[in-house]
């Protein structure tokens, strides 16, 4: 009856099927306490072409399934905390080597005891080397992507694909006895070439079009994902398998996708509620369960590649996990992100099928393995990520979330461009926070919204992410202050006239409460006229570099390296003490640039100061030779910007 239906070829249908199990695979899942993923794969083999054969898994469901897995390594590479990995480099290598040879060396005695010829044993080995982080949805759900064990992890999975991907090609061409110098002298500056045009060349580019061409995000999502697709082509290409070619695309746009911006948020829906659901759809349609019970040689190859490749990983995990002192859930985080395997493993396995080494069994146990590996992935994630405690803004860098309040429609632009700043090397996002009255206004609400939406074309305009927020509370300072941390604030940047309030006061009434109780750096900011930065001029004085003004100097050495990396403009230091003595005195900590010294900072700096110039100083002390408070800091820069350094 129904032979003449199904499969499904018109779009629509193929289209409403889909949606319905990406609705109804995790529903059905979670009633029976599985997680969300395996739902779908099982009701991807339910209606796959092996079971039921209601769609034909053609080249539209075969299309979106492998976006789905470019978007799922593309997400990794966009989510890898950077800091954290260089921070933890170590720990990323230790363990990809790891996670790359104890299961190498497991799955190849494996297969071999299986009758399985050599160089197929190394190519089953190095398809279930690799992992594809299937469980990083659940990672990324309870907030854990900046975790220690999750960034050694997504690490050390470009390590392990990497290597796994060279012991495939070595195999592949020992089976074709093509091993020709040549040959591998070229693959070899191919990915030395992709490695720099995606870690080089893409990012500087990505900067000019964020500032120029694309300051609308419509544009800015669709840019990224075909930044995506041409990594994974071009990989293709060069003999790299495409997985790679998006992860390091995702690495590439890292910086450009802040966390908790809203671009950063549509990237990640898009993914979630589309492309992923479709990859694991198209995974489960690949399955046989007919084969697998039948064919004897499938189902024992299967079972024993699928506890080599579960054992090794978790042996891997443990190992490095106590070696780094990683708890027993984050240690299970570190195995959920690194047993499971996709469409990776059985490309690689058809690679041995075209060259004659793998037949039918080894490819259908492989996807046997996909299916298993893909269930304990997400039992294991589901279980270890309510047990790790999300990572606070501690030790988070200065930029990561700049928090700038936004009320005088005259220094937006000026202030949210010092604070986008700031945010940049740290690949951070502005927040540009309003804070109203009780009793304010509608009209005033309106106005106010109105201001929120310049800082956010402001921002757009220099290449940074914002959020905008208008606050009710019952004090400025307090609606800043909770702003600061409602938002998960690392650095509040504030702006200033220029004038001290009453005797006594530094910046003024609001900007001293703020300062006093801020958990965070605050960086006071007097907006200058000038819409570009030609130098950067540093303030120190004797007393900045006494023991009580380390944590300031500290951080107006890190305001103005930051001024200077996005400006390219040179850096000099006006002090106070010889430029022997400063060097003397600094070591090896900073590297001061141009030394000008003058027994008199403000004198020399009302000297030097010139159009394009930006000021920066650590809080001024009472007994500083600046003089009592940062008033004629701004007085001597006259009509330049002066950012004065307050650490909390």
């Amino acid at each position: 009856m129904f032979d003449d239906l199904l499969p499904l070829t018109d779009p629509g249908a193929v289209f409403a099927v889909l949606f319905l199990l990406v609705l109804g695979g995790p529903m059905l899942a979670q009633r029976l306490r599985l997680p969300g993923l395996v739902g779908m794969i099982v009701f991807g083999m339910l209606v796959g072409p092996n079971v039921f054969g209601v769609v034909s898994g053609d080249v539209l469901i075969n299309a979106l399934g492998f976006v789905g897995l470019l978007y799922l390594m593309f997400q990794g590479g966009l989510d890898l905390d950077l800091h954290g990995f260089a921070a933890r480099r170590r720990e990323s290598v230790i363990f990809g080597i790891a996670t790359f040879v104890i299961p190498l060396v497991t799955i190849t005695a494996v297969a071999m005891m299986l009758d399985v010829p050599f160089l197929a044993a190394l190519i089953l080995a190095s398809a279930l080397t690799s992992h594809t982080p299937l469980s990083y949805p659940t990672v990324a759900r309870f907030d854990l992507s900046r975790n220690p064990a999750v960034t050694a992890t997504l690490g050390a999975t470009l390590l392990s694909v990497v290597a796994a991907l060279l012991v495939l090609a070595v195999a592949a061409a020992g089976a074709e006895e093509d091993t020709g110098a040549l040959g591998w002298l070229l693959f070899g500056l191919g990915l030395v070439g992709f490695l720099i045009l995606m870690l080089y060349v893409v990012p500087r580019i990505t900067r000019w079009v964020f500032r120029g061409l694309a300051r609308d995000r419509d544009v800015r999502l669709t840019y990224l994902l075909s930044g995506m697709g041409f990594a994974a082509v071009l990989a293709d290409i060069l003999g790299i398998e495409a997985i790679v070619g998006a992860f390091l695309a995702g690495l590439a746009f890292n910086r450009f996708v802040p966390d908790g911006t809203l671009i950063a948020d549509r990237v990640e829906t898009l993914g979630r509620s589309l492309f992923i659901p479709a990859f694991l759809i198209a995974t489960g349609m690949m399955l046989d369960p007919v084969a697998l019970v039948t064919d004897r040689r499938t189902l024992v190859l299967g079972l024993a590649f699928t506890l080599a490749e579960v054992l090794s990983k978790g042996a891997a995990s443990e190992f490095a996990g106590r070696l780094f002192g990683f708890s027993a859930p984050e240690r299970g985080l570190m195995f959920s992100l690194t047993v499971g395997q996709a469409a990776g493993a059985l490309a690689a396995v058809i690679v041995g099928q075209e060259v004659g080494l793998l037949g039918p069994s080894e490819v259908n146990a492989v996807i046997l393995v996909i299916m298993v590996s893909a269930l304990i992935a997400g039992v294991s994630a589901d279980r270890s990520a309510p047990k790790v405690e999300p990572p606070g803004t501690g030790g988070r860098a200065l930029g990561k979330r700049v928090v700038v309040p936004v009320s005088n429609p005259h220094t937006i632009e000026s202030l949210v461009r010092v604070a986008g700043q700031v945010a940049a090397p740290d690949s951070g996002s502005v927040v540009a926070v309003n804070v109203l009255p009780f009793d304010a206004e509608p009209d005033i609400v309106r106005e106010h919204r109105t201001l929120a939406g310049r800082a956010e074309e402001a921002a757009l305009a220099v290449g940074s992410e914002v959020k905008t927020s208008v606050r009710i509370d019952a004090s400025i300072d307090g609606g800043v202050l909770h702003s600061v941390v409602e938002q998960e604030g690392t650095c509040l940047v504030m702006g200033w006239d220029g004038r001290s309030g009453r005797r006594g006061e530094l910046f003024g009434t609001v900007i001293d409460r703020c300062v006093q109780i801020s958990p965070v750096p605050v960086l006071v900011c007097r907006p200058g006229i000038d819409e570009t930065t030609k130098r950067v001029l540093l303030l120190v004085t004797h007393d900045e570099l006494l023991p009580a003004g380390d944590r300031g100097l500290s951080l107006a050495f890190d305001v103005v390296d930051r001024f200077a990396r996005q400006t390219e403009a040179p850096v000099v230091v006006i002090t106070d003490v010889t430029e022997k003595e400063l060097r003397d005195r600094l070591g090896s900590r900073y590297d001061p640039g141009d030394v000008i010294s003058n027994t008199s900072v403000l004198g020399e700096l009302t000297e030097q100061i010139r159009e394009g110039d930006v000021v920066v100083a650590s809080v001024p002390q009472a007994s500083s030779r600046l003089g009592r408070g940062a008033r004629r800091v701004a007085e001597a820069a006259r009509d330049r910007t002066v950012v004065v350094a307050v650490p909390h």
